[in-house]
């Protein structure tokens, strides 16, 4: 990060070299060499056509900013065009602000006949979100995901080819930008592209690493540690030794700290370095001490200069030199003069009419010397110059936002625009500006009287944005509005009162809007799909049904994503009703309306793929599932703050794990969890952990699965009777699992109304019931429940469920001893599941054969039950299930062949004997490798030796050849 070495200062009247110059594209890096390697990497990835994504990461000052120049001086030289945005510490609330810089270039002129994405994102990074490109639109709501596709297209039809996307400072940049990088990592435009990316090492965007990590061999990642003396000697070659002592001793490593500290005079250096009178109080926090010494060099300068500094710390990156003479109530020249000795003294770059703090850190501590007061008196100047220039919306904001005062109707009517414009892609700014205007809105006038409405608006954004409580108590507070904020308000209360897990409140304010008189046919729809979700949460099949066939009467063709959310419920609840049949009708419905209508408007109800994709897995349908769910889960990223993403990972994380996808099903639990923290919705948390369970249960052990359930029994657990039924259902498994049925029975138990009827749970629990009864010894019990499960499983129809209660079957043959039953039973259960998609479920069923064949004294169809059984689990990534029964392999005797024959009568080592054995209960090569902890290439080996030992060319050969030496001799 080291540009030339600065000149050694002897005295405070010594000359002094500019602090902080930005180093050119020919200065090379000192001590970096392994982190410029990576950056060439990146570069000549991109040049050759591919993607590539540099994260830089370390503590302030330590060189984030340098390594990107680096990256962008590169990149320039190979030909590819560089993009750079800086956010700041005290614009985090502008929405966008980092890529309205970045892409500046690519903004300007009008755009006839550009696609319309593009259009919106321009609008958008120009402050202009209200601009939509259909023609008498009314909504002024920014479509984030239009905003993120129309910036992809926009970097991928530029003229020229590729783009090198450099974004400084990511811990201070605003939501927005956060997640349209993310946007852009998962989802980079197909050009020859390079993001590069910094951030301090102790601010780490979690999301973000993981889109980043996502790029496998194409995500570089350089941590910047702090430099050695030896390091820093070329910068400090013209200083006494006592100076380059004192300076190294400061600054502990860090480049910017050393390069700061070059400046300052013996005196106040020997201060900051300690020694003999000098007992460093605040060693501790040394950075912001330097920073601040330097800074008070401001307070040397003239009046104007020193005006000119601190407004630009204020105002930002945003600063331009007539707006500093407004601010500064300077003339032209003045600001002018005032600029070049900020910059000849090495605190200010100039980039045409802009200028800026070279170092944010820099920034920050000249903005420390300006009081409270006159911040705000900059801000206010700066609002008023902006507002008559029409600068873009969320500039104008931030300002006004931080100057306004009560009774303000220009500043009240600013944040209202802005906080409206910006409800869907930057809640969280939205909600604070909107917070604002109703707090400083007039007492009287126009802007009173629309006071509901822009509660109502605030309410939205907090909501959207993750406050959930404070969202709610902004509805509440609309309960006697007028019509129509008072309908909007109760049908977004509902909203929240179900991610709050509310059930009842949800109910409650959706009933008595109804009860209050019919709104028109869409709203009474709307409200009546909202209903059927509650009724599906509270097993309430026959209202989930009656509300969805209403809706269904209710909504026009112009709906369609409403009509098949109200299919999807009817399918939901007639399932659980019984009526299979109907189900399956109602959910293909569902699926080909889903099917025929576009992401634009799926988006505002894309948690209708939650209740769709469940039931396409209760009825077999996981290819279905899997595309609907993958579909889905890119919309609700795409549209940044979705409530409804938590829910859907939930969803994906069942469909993981039945289909034998254990450990991508606790990394989806994990990440809907995470997902459920910006939302603020505990319920969604326990939904996660509801169904983390079942996956951890076989991937770590069942002692650690219930470690999380146990979360569940308390306050933690779901609030709607529907997850938390999957709940219990996956700790009776865990219970079952770590070897105590009666645990498990307990947690089955309960009346009717703990367990109401319906077909897939009833299977579920009653094929626990009789393995745990069976476990027990209770047989009458076991065999009770096994009849239960078989004649439920027999009216569905399924293919999973009659595979369940086959199962449950051959346990209780297996504890009464009927062995040749349970291998039967089990081998039938293992076909059928695994037909049904349920690899897991058909590999335990091998198991249990295994076992019964070991029990009844057969041990060779028992080794392969057994062999079969490892491969699927491990297929699965059932790490712990692979474990125990590898023990239980281990402990199975040698079985000698028929008719007493050994291995050595064929000629064949144990070793090649045990693979032929493998091979002929039908496992490929690779199976075989991998039961047996070999390489492929090993057990290839051994069977070549195999054959030419027997004569044999051909597996089938070979398993002919064995059969017959096993046959009874004479």
């Amino acid at each position: 990060m080291i540009v030339s070495p600065p000149t050694a200062q002897t005295s405070s009247s010594q000359a002094v070299p500019p602090m902080g110059t930005p180093p050119s594209a020919a200065t090379p890096l000192l001590a970096r060499d392994r982190e410029v390697a990576l950056l060439d990497r990146a570069v000549a990835q991109a040049s050759a056509g591919g993607f590539a994504v540099v994260a830089v990461c370390g503590e302030p000052g330590i060189g984030k900013t340098r390594m990107l120049r680096e990256l962008g001086a590169r990149a320039s030289t190979a030909g590819l065009p560089v993009y750079a945005g800086h956010p700041t510490e005290f614009e985090q609330e502008v929405p966008f602000g980092m890529y309205a810089e970045a892409l500046d270039p690519l903004l300007g002129g009008e755009r006839p006949g550009c696609h319309d994405d593009v259009r919106i994102a321009v609008a958008a990074l120009r402050g202009r979100p209200d601009a939509q490109p259909e023609a008498g639109a009314s909504s002024r709501r920014v479509d984030s995901c239009r905003v993120y596709a129309g910036v992809r297209r926009l970097l991928a039809e530029d003229a020229r080819p590729g783009a090198v996307l450099l974004l400084d400072d990511l811990h201070w940049a605003d939501q927005a930008s956060l997640e349209l990088t993310e946007y852009l990592i998962r989802k980079p435009p197909r050009i020859p592209m390079v993001v590069g990316v910094a951030f301090r090492d102790a601010r780490p965007p979690a999301r973000l690493l993981d889109a980043i990590a996502r790029h496998g061999p194409a995500a570089l990642r350089i941590d910047l540690s702090r430099l050695d003396p030896a390091e820093l000697a070329p910068w400090l070659a013209d200083a006494t030794a006592r100076r380059r002592a004192m300076i190294l001793r400061a600054g502990q490593g860090n480049p910017l700290y050393v390069q700061v500290l070059s400046r300052l005079p013996d005196d106040a250096l020997a201060a900051l370095a300690g020694g003999p009178g000098h007992d460093r109080p605040w060693a501790g926090d040394s950075g912001q001490h330097i920073l601040a010494g330097a800074a008070s060099e401001i307070l040397t300068l003239d009046p104007a200069a020193q005006a000119v500094a601190f407004a630009i710390a204020v105002i930002g990156d945003q600063t331009t030199m007539d707006l500093l003479g407004h601010v500064a109530r300077l003339p032209p020249a003045e600001v002018i003069r005032a600029v070049d000795q900020l910059h000849g003294l090495g605190h200010v770059e100039v980039d045409g009419n802009r200028c800026r703090f070279r170092h944010p850190l820099m920034r920050a501590a000249v903005r420390a010397l300006t009081g409270p007061a006159g911040q705000i008196e900059v801000h206010a100047r700066a609002a008023a110059h902006l507002h008559e220039r029409h600068a873009p919306l969320q500039i104008r904001a931030h300002h006004t936002e931080r100057s306004a005062r009560p009774g303000d109707r220009l500043a009240a009517a600013t944040l209202i625009e802005a906080g409206q414009a910006f409800t869907c892609s930057a809640p969280l700014q939205a909600a604070r500006w909107l917070g604002t205007a109703l707090r400083i809105m007039p007492e009287s006038g126009p802007l009173q009287a629309r006071r509901p409405t822009v509660q109502l608006w605030y309410a939205r954004a907090l909501g959207l944005g993750g406050d959930l409580e404070a969202a709610r108590a902004a509805l509440v507070d609309l309960d006697h509005a007028e019509e129509p904020v008072r309908t909007e308000a109760e049908a977004f209360r509902a909203v929240v009162a179900r991610l709050r897990g509310d059930i009842d409140e949800a109910a409650a304010v959706l009933d008595t809007r109804l009860r209050r008189g019919s709104p028109n046919p869409a709203a009474e729809g709307k409200l009546r799909v909202q209903l059927a979700a509650v009724g599906a949460l509270r097993e309430d099949w026959s209202a989930a049904v009656d509300h969805a066939s209403r809706a269904l009467a209710l909504l026009d063709a112009e709906r369609p994503a409403l009509a098949a959310a109200a299919q999807a419920l009817r399918a939901f609840g007639a399932f659980y009703g019984g009526a299979v049949a109907a189900a399956h009708d109602h959910i293909t419905t569902a699926a080909r309306i889903v099917d025929g209508t576009g992401d634009a408007a799926l988006r505002p109800h894309v948690e209708l793929f939650g209740p769709l994709s469940w039931v396409e897995i209760q009825l077999g349908l996981l290819s279905a599932a899997d595309r609907h769910l993958v579909r889905a889960r890119e919309i609700a990223e795409s549209m940044g703050h979705s409530s409804a993403l938590p829910y859907l990972l939930v969803v994906a994380s069942t469909l993981h794990a039945r289909t034998g996808r254990l450990s991508s099903a606790v990394v989806l639990a994990d990440e809907a969890a995470a997902a459920a923290e910006p939302v603020g919705s505990a319920e969604m948390r326990a939904m996660a952990d509801a169904v983390r369970i079942l996956p951890l249960v076989f991937t770590a052990g069942p002692h650690t699965a219930i470690a999380v359930a146990r979360r569940l029994a308390g306050e933690d657990r779901p609030r709607s009777a529907m997850w938390r039924r999957v709940g219990w259902l996956n700790l009776a498994v865990a219970r079952l699992v770590a070897g105590d049925p009666r645990a498990c029975l307990d947690v089955l138990a309960g009346p009717a109304t703990a367990w109401p009827a319906n077909l897939s749970i009833a299977v579920f629990r009653e094929t626990l019931r009789a393995i745990a009864s069976a476990r027990l010894g209770e047989g009458a019990a076991a065999r009770a429940a096994a009849d239960r499960a078989e004649a439920v499983a027999v009216d569905t129809g399924l293919g999973y469920e009659l595979g369940l209660a086959g199962y449950a079957r051959a346990h209780v043959a297996a504890r009464a001893h009927r062995y040749e039953e349970a291998t039967d039973r089990a081998g039938a259960a293992a076909t059928r599941l695994l037909a049904a998609g349920a690899p897991l479920e058909a590999a335990l069923a091998e198991h249990l054969a295994g076992a019964a064949h070991l029990r009844a004294g057969a041990p060779r169809p028992g080794r392969a039950a057994y062999q079969r059984a490892l491969v699927g689990y491990r297929r699965c990534g059932a790490t712990w299930l692979s474990r125990v029964l590898t023990r239980d392999l281990a402990a199975v005797p040698p079985e000698p062949t028929a008719a007493g024959r050994s291995p050595a009568d064929t000629g064949l080592t144990s070793r090649e004997w045990e693979i032929a054995e493998l091979v002929m209960t039908g496992l490929s090569n690779q199976e075989i490798a991998a039961s047996l902890h070999l390489s492929r290439r090993t057990v290839e080996s051994h069977l070549s030796r195999v054959f030419a030992k027997l004569g044999v060319r051909s597996r089938t050969a070979m398993t002919n050849r064995l059969s017959r030496l096993a046959a009874p001799v004479p």
